[in-house]
């Protein structure tokens, strides 16, 4: 093969050696550069996607502290509440706000333990209230330090006064499960 080389011409030799040149420059070329940043623009692109989760994720961690914290606070006050039963505590809450002869019924339900927490329903009907006593009620029963939610709430106007409401609700009292 080589004395076949030999055998060429300068000009034929010139353009064998340019012709090999050319062939292992598209090799080059083709075979590695190219993959090559192929492979690095993949790479590329999953770093950016890997930066975008980690900021996700900080994000998300900032935001499971938070709730954590509110769910420490929340959690402290239900260990602060007093000895007072759920019954005691809605019918003082609405003895300050309307008089005892406007209490139809407070009713109370079967209490549901989920983890340590206990959960009491009541049920509660209030006659002839005006429209501050009920946001008055409302704002005591859903205040922060109370841990009470209200569940179900059923405003009627009264046929008798249309200035007057009757209020049935469903409360539930949050407290520490003794168990």
């Amino acid at each position: 093969m080589f004395n076949h080389i030999d055998q060429l011409e300068k000009r034929e030799k010139l353009f064998l050696f340019v012709g090999t040149m050319f062939v292992i420059l598209l090799i080059g070329f083709y075979g590695i550069y190219q993959p090559y940043q192929e492979v690095l623009l993949k790479l590329d692109k999953k770093i950016s996607i890997k930066q975008l989760q980690i900021k996700e994720i900080r994000n998300l961690q900032v935001e499971y502290q938070s709730i954590q914290k509110q769910m420490d606070q929340a959690y402290k006050m239900l260990t602060r509440t007093g000895s007072l039963s759920p019954l005691t505590k809605i019918e003082s809450l609405t003895s300050n706000i309307v008089s005892r002869e406007k209490l139809n019924y407070i009713r109370p339900q079967p209490p549901q333990i989920q983890g340590d927490i206990r959960v009491d329903n009541l049920d509660i009907k209030l006659e002839k209230l005006s429209l501050e006593q009920v946001l008055q009620l409302l704002w005591q029963v859903e205040s922060t330090k109370s841990q009470m939610q209200v569940k179900n709430f059923r405003l009627k106007q009264r046929f008798d006064n249309a200035s007057e409401l009757d209020l049935t609700m469903t409360v539930s009292v949050y407290s520490k499960s003794s168990t």
